[in-house]
């Protein structure tokens, strides 16, 4: 009977350790979407035909991750009606981002109006604070977080430790494992995954953006630039300058 009870126990731990797989390596698809009815809100003139534009923007990315690396860049197209063709295309369509999480750095091909970047710096520190809320996406359980990005900038982050990997879309990190859901209340944007495809990405799929002619610079440089660039733009110079920093 006992010899019995020491076999189940160990089928048992066996079945439930089984169940607890930890994912290092793979794809994951995530939605960006921009809520456009929030962004013209209080414009009387687009008031007007409001309910004639579709209420997102939509954009899908994908990060590839493995060995302390990712790399998060534009992925398939939206098969849904979205306000595109109102708004734009979103201007951050051919962006690259590359982390190198081990050694803390980011390299960023980025896109602001007509000048082509490539930004280079430490990845974005945040004093993230864990909150005790839990959410499902894309099959994961995720714990929520919370912090401050650009001093003032409120974003809400979800993270799941089954993906033990301390990184996310963009440049976004520091958290005990991947970050599946970002949120920026302010900016009217969410970045959600929608799935995870376990496979070995190729070695292209690790690699940073190839210089090219883009203009080296950084954080402090860029935004500087921007600054500058942006004096007399009031609000709207700020938003613009908060949705390039991101």
């Amino acid at each position: 009977m006992k010899s019995a009870l020491v076999i189940l126990f160990t089928l048992f731990a066996f079945a439930a350790g089984a169940q607890t797989q930890f994912i290092t390596q793979g794809k994951i698809e995530f939605e960006k979407k921009l809520n456009i009815h929030k962004e013209i809100e209080g414009d009387s003139w687009y008031d007007n035909f409001k309910d004639k534009i579709p209420k997102f923007q939509t954009t899908y990315f994908n990060l590839y991750f493995k060995d302390g690396k990712t790399r998060y860049e534009k992925g398939r197209d939206s098969d849904e009606p979205t306000a595109n063709n109102f708004w734009g295309e979103d201007r951050t369509i051919d962006d690259i981002v590359y982390n190198d999480l081990n050694a803390g750095t980011f390299q960023k091909k980025q896109k602001v109006y007509e000048q082509n970047f490539l930004l280079s710096d430490s990845i974005r520190k945040i004093d993230w604070k864990l909150i005790n809320e839990t959410r499902d996406i894309a099959g994961f359980e995720c714990r929520k977080a919370v912090g401050f990005i650009l001093d003032t900038l409120y974003i809400i982050a979800f993270y799941t430790d089954q993906i033990p990997v301390s990184g996310g879309p963009l440049s976004y990190g520091n958290l005990p494992g991947m970050i599946m859901g970002i949120a920026v209340p302010r900016l009217n944007l969410t970045i959600m995954a929608t799935k995870l495809e376990m496979i070995e990405p190729k070695n292209e799929k690790l690699m940073p953006p190839a210089p090219g002619k883009l203009k080296k610079t950084d954080y402090k440089e860029l935004t500087s630039t921007m600054q500058k660039a942006m004096a007399d733009w009031g609000r709207y110079g700020r938003k613009n300058l908060l949705n390039f920093l991101l």
